[in-house]
């Protein structure tokens, strides 16, 4: 990425208290305790790297059978059929057209920060979020984001 792209992304950001992040991205970073483990989340690479701060991030596109016109609404039931059989994923990020969104196990909407009644957003790219239990490193940020989270400190 060039410095032009990351300045043009932060000027178009729908983020006016910290353009360097933008809203919905933020908001399933934060939800995942990792809001503050980059400077940028304007993309889908800022996300990921984000998220694998503390996470294991994997594709589950194959695995749920993703088409190319599968929408968020078409593939609610595919996310839940994949949690019972895989066991391990605790949410699932969705990209889609210039937004992205959290699926919780069971293929409903946990974040949307622009929520739809009938979702027929075309989905690009579906992740499952895991616990990276071989990364003792992660493990303990997890832990302590935990904690923090139940007001221990």
């Amino acid at each position: 990425m060039t410095l032009l792209d990351r300045k043009k992304q932060i000027e178009e950001s729908n983020n006016s208290s910290n353009p360097n992040k933008n809203v919905c991205g933020l908001a399933i970073a934060t939800a995942l305790g990792v809001g503050g483990a980059t400077k940028y989340i304007h993309t889908w690479g800022d996300l990921q790297r984000a998220i694998r701060h503390m996470w294991s991030f994997r594709s589950v596109a194959s695995a749920i059978k993703l088409g190319k016109n599968d929408t968020v609404g078409s593939i609610r039931n595919r996310v839940a059929k994949h949690f019972k059989s895989s066991r391990g994923a605790i949410v699932y990020v969705v990209w889609v057209e210039g937004h992205v969104l959290m699926m919780g196990t069971k293929g409903e909407t946990h974040i949307d920060t622009a929520p739809m009644g009938r979702d027929r957003r075309k989905v690009i790219k579906i992740y499952g979020v895991y616990p990276n239990t071989k990364n003792t490193t992660k493990l303990q940020r997890l832990k302590q984001y935990m904690a923090k989270s139940r007001g221990e400190v």
